[in-house]
């Protein structure tokens, strides 16, 4: 699928050298699969998003996936998600055999409104799935105090906001745990698919390793019903590269917006 809406290849043209030695290395190294390379982005990124464990996996909507089939949420559950939100979020969902229910967004942000989670939660439900959409964080603290008040874990969909903060923290490490997606047109983008799952939580990250890699820790031993979700080494390896100008593109992003912004008033006075 081709990436119009951002000038991939005059990112790749700057980064050359250091995209072109990634590459040579995991093709030297012989590893192609859950290879050091995959674990070292995964330190790098659990330390940026200031969580614990980072897993690398094999897309945003799979990271989603296996965070609520990590912590046992399916068949007879409920997950309050946005109402605005691209459909991947509701497919996490739906996949595991749990059941979406919509949440309508702020008017001032299009992110999910907490007043309208509350209304939201019933008997059934098991968790909350804001998303921060476009960059934007949800307003985390209220929805937080929801989960407190119900027992609900809280599993953010970061999929269009690596590096956006929430009153200082970044996102990734509001909740319970969050699941990010590297498709190319991300703020932080391979040469392909991609996603990760980022937690503190040391059960929900080993039981997400297991179900990554067919349920299995050691070759032909399958402890649990797992699927084939891993990061390929070699985005893995790129994506290592671009992460660290990553704060610096998006501080570019945000100059460019309020140039944008500023122009746009212009227009309309």
């Amino acid at each position: 699928m081709k990436v119009s809406f951002l000038d991939l290849h005059a990112t790749y043209r700057e980064l050359r050298s250091e995209l072109n030695d990634a590459y040579q290395k995991v093709m030297d190294s012989g590893w192609y699969i859950l290879s050091r390379e995959l674990e070292m982005f995964e330190n790098d990124f659990a330390r940026y998003c200031g969580t614990k464990h980072c897993i690398g996996v094999g897309n945003g909507l799979d990271a989603l996936c296996l965070i609520l089939r990590g912590y046992g949420i399916g068949p007879g559950d409920e997950v309050v998600v946005p109402a605005n939100t691209y459909i991947a979020t509701w497919l996490a969902v739906s996949h595991t055999g749990a059941k979406p229910v919509p949440a309508e967004p702020d008017q001032a942000t299009y992110n999910i409104s907490h007043d309208a989670v509350k209304e939201a939660v019933s008997e059934r439900t098991r968790a909350i799935l804001p998303v921060h959409l476009y960059g934007l964080p949800a307003d985390m603290d209220p929805l937080l105090a929801v989960s407190r008040e119900h027992g609900l874990k809280v599993i953010e969909d970061a999929s269009q906001a690596h590096g956006a903060k929430y009153k200082n923290r970044q996102v990734g490490m509001l909740g319970d745990a969050a699941g990010f997606s590297f498709y190319p047109g991300k703020n932080l983008g391979g040469f392909g698919d991609g996603g990760a799952v980022v937690t503190d939580d040391d059960a929900l990250a080993e039981k997400i390793r297991l179900l990554r890699n067919y349920g299995s820790r050691a070759k032909y031993q399958n402890e649990i019903k797992g699927l084939n979700s891993r990061l390929d080494p070699l985005q893995a390896a790129f994506l290592s590269v671009k992460l660290r100008y990553l704060d610096q593109w998006n501080d570019r992003r945000r100059e460019l917006a309020k140039q944008y912004l500023s122009e746009l008033k212009v227009c309309r006075a």
